[in-house]
């Protein structure tokens, strides 16, 4: 071999020997490449799915918090229902047993009497009835932990001055008479004096002339400024115009000019839309002494009488009175020998109900006397076309379901004597609102 071949293969050997070298280096160096970029692409799948799986998680518990809310307002809307049917159960045992029953309706028996009572029997876990019983009672309502409902209100309509009336010309006067007797009272002067400072709210007059205003069927204002029934009402930030017609609910009283916050305060547990135009004294509410007091405004002999001037014997007379009613509403005669002489209010409330007379000297609970109640003489011809002593037919009912922190409320008025659309039967609906 020449020198030449001899330099050729040694060159052409460590050529090759550190081409090999280099080509081990580098694939080495791109195995540790690919294993970074293996991991760093692991690393980025595991952060993406760990994200994903916090917003599955997330979603979920978001999606089951809302399924259990719905669950929830279901159970209580039916609490209501329940509450609200068992209600209705009893008034049709009033009106089927003990309305039509005139023994039984002469003595006064209202089965709302005892109905706030018996619903927890029906509605809560039986705690209530096991302890008035003594006895285990399983499977009774609802276990406390699952919710409960109720009965909130329970109330009759026909115990109110119903400003409906204003529809019938024939009844304007005696609307107007009822409304008047209510305001009359001295401690109401500031309240219709806020005139002065207020322009939109008035003087008894003008706020009795607004109510029939915005209801009679007429346009011709009674005692508004300028004659235009719909002038203060178009001015609203929300235009509107009378209804010039009945009105389809007590809250629409609320919309009459003057009545506002205060008003309704003071005059609205005495206003309704429901019932007749006289007043069922049978059905007046034993703590609406404010309503007491403007029936005896009204039908007072005299009117100049010292008491009628005196709020706060006034308010002393009424509360007296206004607890007695339940046994002396029937008779006009009970009621104004009541009113005249509050000293005999213990001993006709005793002999109806069967107690002793010792124990009910003070009835209407403010540490007067009955005996030394200043009383007023009634006039049985004025108090007559008042008031009217019959069956109770309008009923406001609100009850209440609760599950948790969900609440869901009932508020209806049932009217006794209206045929139902649905049923054909006597008994209905003519009101409804749910919250």
């Amino acid at each position: 071999m020449s020198f030449f071949s001899k330099i050729h293969n040694f060159e052409e050997t460590d050529y090759s020997s550190g081409n090999s070298n280099i080509s081990e280096s580098w694939t080495q160096n791109r195995i540790n490449s690919q294993k970074g970029f293996a991991l760093l692409i692991v690393t980025m799948s595991i952060s993406i799915l760990a994200v994903l799986l916090q917003v599955f998680i997330l979603r979920t518990s978001q999606e089951l918090k809302e399924v259990q809310n719905q669950r929830d307002k279901l159970k209580a809307k039916y609490l209501s229902y329940s509450a609200l049917e068992i209600t209705r159960l009893f008034l049709k045992i009033q009106a089927k047993y003990f309305d039509s029953n005139p023994m039984l309706s002469g003595m006064g028996f209202d089965m709302g009497n005892i109905l706030p009572m018996l619903m927890p029997m029906f509605l809560e876990s039986g705690e209530s009835l096991r302890e008035l019983v003594d006895v285990n009672i399983e499977g009774l309502g609802l276990k406390p932990s699952q919710g409960s409902g109720g009965l909130e209100t329970f109330e009759s309509e026909d115990g109110k001055i119903n400003v409906n009336c204003a529809v019938s010309p024939a009844h304007v006067d005696l609307l107007t008479t009822q409304l008047l007797s209510i305001f009359l009272s001295r401690r109401y002067d500031e309240l219709f004096d806020r005139a002065n400072s207020n322009t939109d709210v008035f003087d008894r007059q003008q706020q009795v002339a607004a109510i029939i205003d915005f209801i009679d069927l007429d346009q011709s204002g009674m005692a508004v400024s300028g004659g235009d029934e719909d002038g203060y009402y178009k001015s609203r930030p929300h235009p509107f115009v009378s209804k010039n017609n009945v009105l389809d609910s007590n809250q629409e009283i609320r919309l009459i000019k003057g009545v506002d916050e205060i008003f309704w305060t003071n005059f609205g547990r005495s206003l309704t839309v429901y019932g007749s135009c006289q007043i069922n004294l049978c059905a007046v509410d034993k703590d609406n002494w404010q309503l007491v007091a403007g029936i005896i405004m009204a039908s007072a002999k005299n009117q100049a009488d010292p008491v009628l001037s005196d709020p706060v014997k006034l308010k002393i007379l009424a509360t007296t009175v206004a607890p007695q009613l339940m046994a002396i509403c029937k008779d006009p005669s009970t009621f104004a020998q009541a009113v005249g002489n509050p000293g005999i209010a213990g001993s006709l409330m005793s002999s109806a109900l069967g107690m002793n007379a010792d124990t009910m000297g003070d009835i209407g609970n403010d540490g007067i006397a009955d005996a030394e109640v200043t009383g007023v003489e009634i006039d049985q011809t004025k108090l007559q076309k008042l008031i009217v002593n019959s069956p109770k037919r309008f009923y406001r009912i609100k009850t209440f379901g609760i599950v948790g922190k969900t609440r869901h409320l009932v508020d209806v008025v049932w009217d006794q004597q209206s045929m139902s659309m649905v049923s054909g039967k006597q008994g209905s609906f003519v009101y409804w609102r749910e919250y």
